[in-house]
């Protein structure tokens, strides 16, 4: 046996004094008399007496005695030499992606990875230090450079798995970051395999601790929905990930009720693929899968899928008639189209967006995006000025802007345009009398500006004016306050752009909680997607909240879902090792000595308080 710290053993030198305090202790011994009269010059003889008596056999001072040598000791900190798979500098990387999240290693992989660790965090010798990371979505360092075994524990029992695929790159880069500069550094991957081919070499050759057992495990690997002319149309995917052929029962429910039910067989690494006809105002689709025994990954046995004509947000025309806005307004996806006169009162309902067909601005301005066309003279009020028409209307410059993306304006032809001048606003066409479409942002508001009558130009005519009014609509956010793809994985991010009158956005995640932003300028970035499930957004303005869809976060990664344990990994044009040879950890003894000093001193408050015999029943 070794000791770490040998200079607390200095400390034992305590148990001197302990010895003197009883050699100089007075002993008397307890006689009853009839009356203390005759013994008063006895005790003053006493009393004169030296202190120092002969030591006698004391049951109490054997067990201080005990109590602080067992105390040196711990702090002498003792350790047996012992097998190690770890020596000096090492890096632990922690794989905490959704696959570590497998039944069939009791109760799951990731807890059985952080036993392992503990194991090599309780293996660390007294010079070394260990970097603990885990590896998901976004890499993590939970405990840096540390030799603090409390320390390190206590980040270890903080894990949790995540729900998604990993971001293995990132992690190796952390990774050879945190090992360079140490001579005898190693790096430690405890994970189940799954790491792409193409990663860089480290630079040291790492060491693999394989987690799990099993491959079995089916998947809802697919579900999304396609407008059809008979209706909504579901598509859905089940894998089989294991080498023995499966059947499960796969149900479907429509906006929270029953819709079917139905077994399906799988075949052994394959699939089944099932398709329905919904019913319209389908909203929200959730599959499960269920009675599938052997199935070892529970987190793919469920998805959801939101339709697209579920949640539609409302857009207003104002205008005297014009049959070209009112056809394409009908068409556009998301958007539910209505039509006033000019001089409507527009304070009675909420619209996303207000389309101003050659008409004058109400005053004061509605809180909404706003689409104008055409704008008479004297209309703009403090935004814009209208001046004269100009007939020299062929385009000569083109703005770089997502808004013309697919729009071929070289075969646009227009008789006559109005010249509007707004400083806040951005022209995207120009021709040599002025612009003919500006756009930007006001008090809070995305403005786009046509200043030209559709029904003078040959625009409504061409490819390019459903694709332009798709674009912009899509840019003054009417559609849905909300980008979020039908293939969302769990860290992906969702931008939200509200319209102009909101205040507020609200996002209801899968377990109940709720995420809230303030409105700004710029549109909103929503990171927390590490659930799976629905997320529901609510916009809130000055007339209360209203909801403003609904996407669906799936997991939907056959990496991840294909959850048999790799025997070997590769990174770089190193195969990893998956042995140890050679390396000598240390076992360290104080908490055990810690506990016997407890107990001592507990038996030795018995017997100064109760006597050195037990009570008898």
């Amino acid at each position: 046996m070794s000791f770490l710290t040998p200079a607390f053993l200095l400390l034992g030198l305590l148990a001197v004094p302990i010895i003197v305090m009883y050699m100089l202790r007075l002993r008397r011994r307890e006689v009853t008399v009839s009356s203390t009269l005759l013994w008063q010059k006895l005790l003053r003889d006493r009393e004169a007496n030296a202190p120092w008596q002969k030591l006698r056999r004391n049951l109490l001072l054997i067990l201080q005695l005990l109590i602080l040598a067992a105390l040196v000791l711990a702090l002498a900190r003792p350790f047996l030499p012992s097998p190690s798979v770890i020596t000096g500098s090492t890096v632990l990387l922690l794989d905490g992606s959704a696959s570590m999240q497998a039944t069939d290693a009791a109760p799951s992989r990731f807890a059985a990875a952080k036993t392992e660790a503990a194991q090599l965090i309780g293996d660390l010798s007294g010079g070394s230090q260990m970097t603990l990371i885990q590896v998901g979505h976004t890499p993590a360092v939970l405990a840096s450079a540390s030799s603090d075994k409390t320390a390190l524990r206590r980040a270890l029992d903080a894990a949790q798995p995540e729900n998604g695929p990993p971001d293995w790159p990132a992690a190796l880069a952390l990774a050879a970051g945190a090992a360079q500069g140490f001579a005898d550094g190693r790096i430690i991957i405890i994970s189940d395999g799954g790491l792409p081919a193409d990663l860089p070499p480290l630079p040291t050759t790492p060491l693999y601790l394989p987690i799990g057992s099993s491959a079995e495990n089916l998947a809802i690997s697919a579900l999304a929905t396609r407008p059809t002319a008979s209706g909504p149309q579901l598509f859905a995917s089940v894998a089989n990930q294991g080498a023995q052929d499966r059947e499960a029962l796969l149900s479907l429910e429509l906006d929270g009720a029953l819709y079917d039910s139905r077994r399906v067989p799988i075949p052994a690494n394959g699939s089944a693929n099932l398709t329905w006809d919904l019913p319209e105002g389908t909203a929200v689709i959730t599959a499960r899968l269920s009675d599938n025994e052997g199935d070892n990954l529970p987190l793919d046995d469920v998805a959801t899928a939101v339709h697209e004509g579920g949640v539609t947000n409302r857009a207003l025309l104002i205008t005297e008639g014009n049959l070209f806005l009112e056809q394409v307004f009908s068409v556009l996806p998301g958007i539910e189209a209505f039509k006033a006169a000019p001089g409507t009162d527009l304070t009675q309902e909420t619209y996303d967006l207000l389309v101003f067909d050659g008409v004058p601005l109400p005053s004061p301005l509605p809180q909404a995006d706003m689409l104008l066309i055409n704008p008479p003279p004297g209309s703009g009020g403090d935004l814009f000025s209208v001046g004269g028409v100009f007939s020299d209307t062929v385009a000569v410059r083109l703005a770089d802007s997502p808004l013309l993306q697919f729009v071929d304006w070289r075969d646009v032809h227009i008789r006559q345009a109005t010249a509007v001048d707004a400083p806040w606003a951005r022209p995207l066409v120009e021709a040599s009398g002025g612009p003919l479409l500006l756009t930007g942002e006001q008090n809070g508001q995305r403005i786009a500006l046509l200043t030209f009558d559709l029904r003078d130009s040959d625009l409504p005519l061409q490819i390019a004016f459903p694709i332009l009014m798709a674009n912009i609509t899509g840019w003054l956010s009417p559609g849905r306050a909300f980008d979020a793809p039908a293939g969302l994985r769990p860290g992906d991010p969702v931008t939200i752009s509200p319209s102009a009158s909101a205040t507020a956005v609200i996002v209801e995640k899968p377990d109940g909680r709720v995420w809230t932003a303030d409105v700004g300028e710029d549109a909103l970035i929503f990171a927390e997607t590490n659930q799976l499930g629905l997320y529901r957004v609510s916009l809130r303005d000055e007339q209360g909240t209203r909801p403003a869809g609904s996407f669906a976060v799936n997991l939907f990664s056959p990496a991840e879902s294909a959850i048999q344990p790799a025997a070997s990994l590769s990174i770089g044009q190193v195969t990893a090792d998956t042995t140890a040879e050679g390396n000598v950890g240390q076992r360290e003894w104080w908490p055990w000595l810690v506990a016997i000093a407890i107990l001592i001193l507990m038996v030795e408050w018995w017997i100064q308080h109760r006597g050195p015999s037990f009570p008898r029943p």
